[in-house]
This record gives structure tokens, C-alpha cells and sequence, in this order.
């Protein structure tokens, strides 16, 4: 599975961490210096297992095994408060 930004979200950067507004429900989500991370890679459909890849390649002292669940995490929570969008036909 794939997952994208939506394109009607609007987001703004804060030193390390990103905050995210969705208009359309009145969503606002405060982004860490990881999940930020995670936000900027899925501007491209990327799946949760290239994203732990980048993660682990960008960031020391990260396990491939605890990125992978931390990015999977987190990209299901952004899906369902509706900030990406998940692409089941999109590869995986």
C-alpha cells in the first residue's frame, strides 16, 4: 500500500516539528521532527516500508524494525484523521 498527502491539506513548518490543517473538517495536527519526516516523503505515493528505509538512512540510532512500526503508526493515524490518502492499487 501506498500513501499520499491529500492536496487540500495545508501544512506549515515550525523549527523541526510541521502543523497541519485540513479545511474541509477543521482538523489541525501538530507533526514531530519524525512525523514531519514521514509528511514531506509522502508528497510522492511511498509505501510504509520505503518511508522506514529513508528514516533509517536519515536518522542514527533508528532500527529498520521500530521505524517500520513507527511509520506505519503514523501513517494510519494521518489517514484516519483524513491527511493522506492510502492507494491499496498502487503497489505496495
Amino acid at each position: 500500500m501506498r500513501y499520499l498527502k491529500k492536496s487540500e491539506v495545508e501544512a506549515a513548518p515550525l523549527q523541526e516539528e510541521t502543523i497541519l490543517l485540513h479545511p474541509s473538517n477543521n482538523k489541525f495536527c501538530l507533526l514531530n521532527k519524525t512525523a514531519s519526516f514521514i509528511w514531506n516523503e509522502v508528497g510522492t505515493p511511498k509505501s510504509a516500508e520505503e518511508i522506514a528505509h529513508l528514516l533509517t538512512a536519515t536518522f542514527d540510532n533508528v532500527g529498520r524494525e521500530q521505524a517500520t512500526v513507527d511509520v506505519v503508526a503514523t501513517l494510519e493515524q494521518l489517514s484516519s484523521l483524513g491527511f493522506v490518502v492510502a492507494d491499496a492499487t498502487n503497489g505496495s
